[in-house]
């Protein structure tokens, strides 16, 4: 049976929607229990576990596909034309990517500066963040919480006694909290699949607790139930080692609600490429009787992109010789290049709206502008990432208190300092340095020659070139000194030549 709207009826389609949009695909995961309480019943972890796989999973993968441009809407194969003659071009756009990119260059593009009064704290930090380029780091969960809307990130302290921060994949782990209103972690779980057997998947399950990490190994034939793949590992942080950060209140992607806008300009794309495609391969209608004559002529013309109708003669009852009426032209659908145009330009207008990010070919963010009104045209987006701002200040402070209870043991760091760190966002706006400057000299403020050689393209580094400067003006003092000792001595010698001459002649 035919259907005049297919988008009303994919069941595919819906099905996936129903899938992904789940309440639950985003639920915080709570345990009426103490951690004791988990091991003691491994089935609960196990069903954990399984609800992540079936409810969760299918989400985050989602919201990554399109992030690589995997758009499923329109990449999906069940989703071919249904003239199999005509053309079935997939044009997947890349808003996902863009809209992460942005916001996460936005907020974390400049690194965020972690600084403590305590010198000795403040070298320790430094060292650590050296150790773990932490700065890319942050950089990288930015960017699972632009895509996932959450990121978890996971404080080890290995073998050659480094403490060492990693990301933990999003698709593979979660935090089991309390029912407290404080929302304590009493554990998380990474699991990932080892191996795939037909109708069997096997999943290594590491679970992470304030006291050790245990190891599982599960199986999908069983349950996922779980039996011990080694000796479980003590730990000293006093806390779950992992941490989880959040995008927004309700954990959701950056991209995650104008998915169904993205999959609208896909298609609208694609069947605009559809369209100039078959336009090339349009039916010819010939209107009349023609003789085509010999089929080896046809050919050639046909070959040669020229086709000369023939019409065919007849006589009337005056036995008068008449050509008849012939005529050809190519059917293909009328293409209402305004109506079209406008409605990808709405559905591309809505997507920034509705993400706050700005579209960069437009005219109003073009030329010149000053720091300030870049400000106000991003007024949004800075609503957007205050919040980002405040709930990743809270994972630092987390992050920051594991460091100083496992560094403090071997008294490399002080815990009660860390309460005082302060932590500074720095926008990656486009900046005037000329306005700024000049609003700095004119308030009063003095600027130091290494700093205005910092401000400089062309300088990589302001003190090897400040050394230079030094050096060649030592140089030109020295030459100096050496011209006027010269200029001096020769006085000197003149002088005595002139003195000897008097004083004989006198004699």
């Amino acid at each position: 049976m035919a259907h005049v709207n297919n988008f009303e009826t994919d069941l595919e389609a819906k099905q996936r929607r129903d899938a992904i949009y789940r309440r639950d695909a985003v639920e915080v995961y709570k345990y009426d229990g103490s951690t004791i309480d988990l091991l003691n019943n491994p089935d609960d972890i196990s069903e954990f576990i399984s609800h992540h796989l079936e409810a969760q999973r299918p989400r985050l993968q989602m919201l990554d596909d399109y992030y690589q441009g995997l758009n499923f809407n329109v990449m999906r194969v069940n989703n071919r034309r249904r003239e199999k003659h005509l053309a079935d071009n997939r044009v997947a756009h890349d808003f996902a990517s863009y809209i992460a990119d942005f916001i996460n260059g936005y907020c974390f593009g400049h690194a965020i500066q972690v600084q403590s009064d305590k010198n000795m704290t403040q070298k320790a930090i430094d060292s650590l963040h050296n150790l773990n380029d932490i700065d890319s780091h942050n950089r990288s969960i930015g960017l699972d919480l632009s895509i996932f809307g959450r990121a978890y990130e996971y404080i080890i302290r290995n073998q050659d006694d480094e403490v060492r921060i990693y990301k933990s994949d999003a698709k593979n782990t979660f935090v089991i909290y309390d029912t407290t209103v404080q929302q304590n972690s009493i554990a998380a779980v990474r699991y990932w699949k080892v191996d795939e057997e037909e109708e069997t998947d096997i999943y290594h399950v590491d679970f992470i607790t304030d006291q050790a990490t245990y190891f599982f190994i599960a199986s999908s034939t069983t349950n996922l139930k779980l039996d011990e793949r080694k000796p479980p590992e003590p730990h000293s942080f006093g806390k779950v080692t992992i941490t989880e950060f959040s995008n927004n209140e309700k954990r959701r992607g950056d991209f995650e609600k104008v998915i169904p806008l993205i999959d609208l300009y896909d298609n609208a794309q694609s069947d605009t490429s559809n369209y100039m495609s078959d336009l090339n391969d349009a039916m010819l209608l010939i209107k009349g009787n023609v003789d085509l004559g010999d089929e080896n002529v046809v050919q050639l013309q046909k070959e040669a992109n020229v086709f000369h109708l023939v019409p065919p003669e007849y006589a009337d009852d005056n036995q008068k010789v008449n050509e008849g009426n012939v005529d050809a032209e190519y059917i293909y659908k009328q293409y209402d290049v305004t109506g079209v145009e406008a409605y990808k330009d709405r559905i591309s207008r809505n997507i920034h709206m509705f993400t706050n990010t700005p579209d960069m070919t437009d005219e109003n963010f073009s030329g010149n502008q000053s720091g300030e009104a870049m400000k106000y045209k991003l007024f949004g987006l800075e609503q957007r990432t205050s919040i980002k701002e405040g709930l990743f200040r809270k994972g630092l402070r987390r992050r920051y208190k594991l460091i100083g209870e496992i560094m403090s043991i071997n008294r490399e760091l002080d815990k009660d300092n860390i309460q005082d760190l302060v932590f500074t966002f720095t926008r990656n706006l486009p900046k005037s340095l000329v306005e700024e400057m000049q609003m700095y000299t004119q308030a009063g403020g003095q600027i130091s020659e290494q700093t205005l050689m910092s401000l400089v393209s062309f300088i990589d580094d302001p003190q090897q070139e400040k050394e230079r400067i030094e050096s060649e003006m030592d140089e030109k003092i020295k030459r100096a000194d050496e011209r006027e000792y010269n200029v001096t001595g020769d006085e000197s010698q003149n002088s005595d030549n002139i003195d000897e001459n008097t004083d004989e002649k006198q004699e």
